[in-house]
């Protein structure tokens, strides 16, 4: 991207008059030489005067129209580094608390955003949780310094080592542009984002700029005319409004491309016009979108409307794609001028330059949202949320659905009727027992769609069900409505999970025949647990799964006498030496585990061909999978060539009936399964039925000895101890 020239404080002191806080200029104009006297000559890694810098980021920070006690803060944003001598002490007595409180929280912010340490280690998701928390329990103001420092580094970079600018980059595409979105600041959020861009995918970028840069000239003629056109329209209705051509950024039209499988000249927005109506009468706005569609065509399917529903971060506008009369493809942009310094500055455009001027119901709603989710994703023992939940909730894309009465509700991709009803109310959540979608009747692991309007059905009383803790079984996307629903059995009675706990352990062990072999202390204390009864009541309320009480029990396989048969699944487990999967056709593609059905050997699978991430391996009957709009995306797989076996006895509880052995050894073909040495004993109507089954890990003796218990009139199955 194009180099920009270095700011002056001549220009910081003429953008501050134009907007009208000459009054204040004295404290910037301070702020400068403290800066300029406290760092010297010194240079960061860049090569860039550090004190250049801080300027850099004042100027930034003051064309989003923030107040002078946020400029002089982003001057004086790393005055504090040991080099300049500087202290705390000083910046209050220079420029007073407000100043002071800001830069105090900047530098508490600082280990978490060092950029240029190469031994920091992975820190990504923990500068995630202090900018959060930097918002929720102190000062916005802070993450919008934050961002603007971020955007400074990055038109700097090319004079950082390349893998140091790779991983500025990386981090500021994941974790800096996503966040400027989720807080409406479009105008750091574009420059972010085709930076980022230009570093990580060289090529792809080059490409698409030589695109934009042959055909500008006439693209530009194209546009002149139709402003001229669109402009005498709108001021013959009366309207007094601004027209003007919208660039479209590099990194968007790469996305679009990427995401619909689209080539450049088929993204619509390339060539687009914006409508800024001076007025705040948002009717206005579809009178001008009725004029844009009298003068052309408008294509199906590709009309927005997010002032009528807008998205979760304050952004308001209609969108809205024509064919003009050259058949070209145009959108059209159409807001009011509040909504567009909404749209450009987001949360920064609620501070005024009057001191005390900040804040506003949009300002609020903004904060509330954030300290909301925080709130709700803390554990009981005032844990941070975890990584996953901190990319899901607060940086991941997000959908709008209706309420019956019409109300808006803001829901992360792939949300279920679940998830939206507690995000109506807690309580709404905990009865929640079915839902209609568009007047229609669905299940409650239905995945919502942007614009559909549900009604959820709930019972007089009663609570959410344990299922829905289960990320796998797909009932909650949310995992602030997964952190609810653990709450709410967290609050039952204690006992009552103990118990539950205790019978879901005794029943892992007894079905892997080791009852006489470990307690229950054994498996609390191999999970860390030094309480059993804590560990009970945790595994009781759903935050232990039964898959981590088997790894538990392969940790402490030396207990196993060294001729049981189970030690060989259990030191192969430790080991992590399972089959992994081969994709046909292809070789050295990287793979990994869909984490919403955790396929195991020897379910039936499909891979999911990921964008730059290899490929994702699913169950063939995969809910999530089958969801998804893009079929041409799916590839046959299948598990990886056979590795050693081990002769496991199992023995099979179950009433007598026809058919039964059958089923059982139907079911071990099916799976590629070896079955020896059978013999059955009948007594009283029941059936006890002894074998010897060929396994390779522990997850496939756990999965077989799972789908016998499911077969009909069948009472247990469990591992059968033959050792002496």
């Amino acid at each position: 991207m194009t180099r920009i020239p270095p700011a002056t404080i001549k220009q910081l002191r003429q953008l501050l008059h134009e907007n009208g806080s000459s009054n204040r200029l004295e404290l910037v104009e301070q702020a400068f030489q403290f800066v300029k006297s406290g760092h010297g000559d010194r240079r960061r890694q860049s090569g860039e005067l550090y004190w250049q810098h801080d300027l850099e980021v004042a100027f930034l920070v003051a064309q989003l129209g923030v107040d002078v006690s946020t400029i002089a803060a982003a001057m004086l944003h790393d005055i504090l580094l040991p080099h300049t001598e500087r202290r705390l002490d000083d910046v209050r007595t220079k420029f007073g608390e407000d100043v002071e409180s800001l830069v105090a929280a900047l530098d508490k912010l600082a280990p978490y955003t060092d950029k240029h340490d190469d031994q920091r280690g992975d820190k990504t998701l923990e500068r995630i949780r202090r900018a959060i928390l930097t918002i929720v329990d102190g000062d916005a103001r802070v993450i919008v310094i934050h961002l603007a420092d971020r955007l400074v580094d990055l038109r700097s970079a090319k004079g950082l080592p390349v893998e140091v600018r790779r991983r500025l980059a990386k981090e500021a595409r994941d974790i800096h542009a996503p966040l400027a979105n989720r807080l409406g600041i479009w105008q750091l959020k574009w420059e972010i984002e085709d930076r980022a861009f230009s570093y990580l995918e060289t090529k792809q970028f080059d490409r698409i700029a030589q695109q934009i840069a042959e055909r500008r000239p006439e693209r530009t003629e194209r546009i002149d005319q139709a402003v001229a056109k669109l402009n005498e329209r709108i001021t013959a209705a009366g309207i007094e409004a601004e027209v003007s051509g919208r660039p479209k950024h590099i990194y968007s039209i790469f996305r679009k491309m990427r995401d619909k499988g689209l080539n450049f000249e088929q993204i619509y927005d390339i060539r687009a016009l914006r409508v800024i109506v001076e007025e705040s009468d948002p009717s206005l706005c579809y009178q001008a979108l009725g004029i844009v569609h009298n003068l052309w065509q408008p294509i199906p399917h590709e009309f927005d409307d997010y002032i009528a529903r807008p998205k979760s971060n304050g952004y308001q506008s209609l969108h809205t794609a024509v064919i003009d009369e050259r058949g070209q493809n145009l959108e059209v942009q159409i807001r009011t001028r509040a909504m567009h310094e909404e749209a450009e500055r987001g949360i920064a455009a609620h501070w005024a330059y009057k001191e005390g001027g900040r804040g506003g119901d949009a300002f609020s709603q903004h904060v509330n949202w954030l300290r909301q989710l925080i709130s709700s994703l803390r554990e009981e023992d005032g844990a941070d949320p975890d990584d996953e939940v901190l990319k899901g909730e607060i940086l991941g894309e997000r959908i709008y659905v209706f309420t019956p009465q019409g109300d808006v509700i803001d829901l992360p991709t792939g949300a279920t009727p679940i998830d939206f009803a507690y995000a109506i109310h807690t309580e709404v959540g905990h009865r929640c027992r079915g839902a209609r979608v568009n007047g229609k009747m669905v299940s409650l692991d239905y995945q919502l769609r942007s614009g559909e309007k549900v009604e959820v059905i709930t019972a007089s009383k009663g609570g959410p069900s344990r299922d829905w803790m289960n990320e796998s079984l797909g009932y909650a996307a949310s995992a602030r409505t997964r952190s609810k629903v653990r709450s709410w059995f967290r609050q039952q009675e204690r006992d009552k999970n103990i118990a539950q706990g205790r019978d879901v352990v005794n029943r892992e062990l007894k079905r892997l025949g080791v009852t006489d072999v470990y307690t229950i202390q054994d498996i609390a204390q191999a999970l860390k647990f030094d309480d059993a009864e804590q560990f009970l009541a945790k595994v009781g309320f759903g935050d232990i799964q039964s898959a981590q009480i088997g790894g538990a029990i392969a940790a402490l396989q030396q207990k196993l006498k060294p001729d049981d048969e189970l030690r060989q699944l259990l030191e192969r487990t430790q080991k992590k030496t399972g089959k992994q999967p081969t994709v046909r056709g292809l070789s050295g593609l990287h793979t990994k585990m869909a984490k919403c059905c955790n396929p195991i050997p020897p379910e039936p699978i499909m891979g999911y061909i990921t964008r730059g991430r290899g490929v994702t391996i699913h169950t063939e009957h995969c809910k999530q999978l089958l969801a998804t709009r893009e079929p041409e995306r799916w590839i046959e797989v299948e598990w990886g060539a056979d590795e050693d076996t081990y002769p496991i006895p199992i023995v099979i509880r179950a009433y007598r009936r026809p058919g039964l052995m059958d089923d059982i050894a139907n079911l071990l073909t099916g799976a590629n399964i070896a079955l020896s040495k059978t013999k059955t004993v009948n007594e009283d109507g029941i059936a006890t039925i002894f074998m010897v089954a060929e396994v390779s890990s522990l997850d496939q003796l756990n999965w077989i000895l799972g789908r016998f218990e499911k077969l009909n009139n069948v009472i247990e199955a469990r591992r059968q101890r033959w050792s002496g």
